[in-house]
């Protein structure tokens, strides 16, 4: 089965109905901005912070709000999980901190016909 991504047990991917449009990748170099009163500031290398992925997509009907609950019970287990892309890259343990869902056209049984979802990852280290 062909697959974006693997967050633990969750597949991304058209295959489950659940595939994302954009994937943003945030690494902080760990530079720090000193003030210095009689110069510009200094810059010193204070630490890499940890990376953070937001991924996002649209999905339809009751499939894509029965996998958003799927990735809320992820959410509540409060463990990291390991992220594998689609090529085979293993990213590490990531921490799920935020889930975001939009619904629209949602019809008389309260089923939406249209999910926009964001996810917001952050690198689990524990060193």
């Amino acid at each position: 089965m062909r697959q974006q991504m693997a967050l633990g047990n969750f597949i991304f991917g058209l295959s489950t109905g659940f595939a994302y449009d954009r994937l943003e990748r945030k690494t902080d170099g760990g530079w720090a901005s000193i003030d210095i009163i009689t110069s510009k500031p200094k810059s010193q290398q204070a630490g890499q912070k940890l990376e953070t992925l937001q991924i996002s997509g649209k999905s339809m009907y009751a499939t894509g709000m029965a996998r958003l609950d799927q990735l809320r019970e992820l959410q509540a287990a409060r463990v990291p999980l390991p992220l594998v892309d689609g090529i085979g890259r293993n990213w590490g343990r990531w921490r799920v901190n935020l889930v975001t869902e939009v619904q629209t056209s949602i019809i008389d049984d309260g089923t939406a016909l249209v999910i926009n979802w964001t996810i917001n990852l952050e690198e689990f280290v524990n060193a």
